[in-house]
């Protein structure tokens, strides 16, 4: 979700936990005083405004209106149409909790939330590794009637997006933000349309509507190598990712499809991430509109999706899909050097079969 949000462009996904930092691609640059405005904003300025989201993804254009409320450090309040349909969404961050429902409805869902998890996290390990893998430049400049630093945020390997992003000088709120793919095509917008800073306290004791009916959403938790080790009967994978990128956290999540347990493992180089889905098996099952590519050891299944790209195969008993918004290329490369397997064997077939059967090897 693009909307508040603009903030996305420089925090990238950051409702996850994080490990250390563990090297780096090229000596890091000095810390730009904007960034560190921007990601101190949320818990530093109230404000409210109405935005415009445009991505460019798969040939098709969307597009989503939105309004934003924020009050910290205990409100923020986003609602979010698409253009061309009547239904809306909103989200609501209120103390530690995080409501998403519908207005129509009031049909929706809760979980915790802590706010100020994601600015410490980034600002301990997320931006040191920024200033590793990009190359980062502010120039003065107007926007709204507001004085912004305008920051160029460019990859130093040019497999992954670039960043151009308005951050307001007063308010350290992003304004406008471009993310440009590593072609060098724009593939999303995300600019306020109106914008004010309001006073701190201008939302105390909003509250949620009544009648919202909420279901209890599950709470994503990180497991150690260890424990995924010991539930899925296997040692995990070490996928050779691109440079520049580190392990950030491991989830046990379940398929939807067949109800087997996965593994998902974030990565981040500060700024894009990529996400690896591993489950046990030898048989790819690659996803819908995926095309065949043979790379040695093996094949390879690789898709383009929107502004990011997929890769899936397999290796040592296990199925693996790596996703991000790097090149297709480089995906590609991140399963050559890790290693594919050859290609499927009927016994994979049948040992496939039996498990979707009976639920065992």
């Amino acid at each position: 979700m693009a909307l508040g949000l603009a903030r996305a462009a420089l925090v990238g996904a950051l409702a996850i936990l994080l490990g250390a930092p563990s090297g780096a691609a090229h000596a890091a640059q000095p810390m730009p005083a904007p960034l560190l405005h921007a990601v101190q904003a949320r818990a530093a300025s109230a404000y409210r405004g109405e935005q415009i989201v445009v991505s460019w993804e798969g040939g098709g254009t969307q597009v989503t209106l939105g309004r934003v409320e924020h009050d910290p450090p205990a409100w923020t309040r986003l609602e979010y149409t698409p253009v061309g349909s009547s239904r809306s969404w909103v989200i609501v961050r209120q103390g530690t909790v995080e409501v998403q429902y519908d207005p129509s409805t009031g049909a929706g869902t809760r979980a915790p939330y802590l706010a100020g998890d994601d600015d410490e996290v980034f600002s301990t390990t997320h931006l040191p590794w920024l200033l590793e893998n990009y190359r980062i430049s502010t120039v003065s400049d107007r926007f709204l009637g507001r004085s912004v630093d305008r920051v160029l945020i460019r990859p130093v390997v040019r497999d992954r997006p670039a960043r151009r992003i308005d951050i307001d000088r007063e308010s350290g709120v992003i304004l406008r933000s471009e993310r440009i793919d590593p072609a060098g095509r724009l593939v999303q917008l995300a600019v306020f349309l109106s914008f004010e800073v309001m006073p701190r306290g201008w939302r105390a004791g909003a509250d949620l509507p009544r009648g919202l009916r909420l279901a209890e959403r599950p709470v994503r938790r990180t497991i150690t190598r260890e424990d995924a080790t010991a539930r899925l009967g296997a040692v995990p994978v070490q996928v050779d990712v691109p440079v520049g990128f580190h392990r950030v956290a491991d989830y046990l999540a379940f398929n939807s499809r067949d109800g087997r347990a996965t593994l998902q493992t974030i990565y981040s180089d500060g700024l894009t991430v990529l996400m690896l889905t591993a489950q046990r098996g030898t048989l790819p099952r690659p996803p819908q509109g995926s095309r065949m590519l043979q790379v040695a050891g093996g094949p390879v299944w690789i898709r383009r999706q929107g502004a990011s790209a997929l890769v899936h195969w397999a290796y040592r008993g296990w199925v693996l899909t790596m996703v991000g918004e790097v090149s297709l290329e480089s995906l590609v490369q991140v399963a050559a050097r890790t290693g594919v397997a050859g290609t499927p064997r009927v016994r994979d077939h049948v040992q496939s079969w039996l498990r979707g059967l009976f639920g065992f090897f």
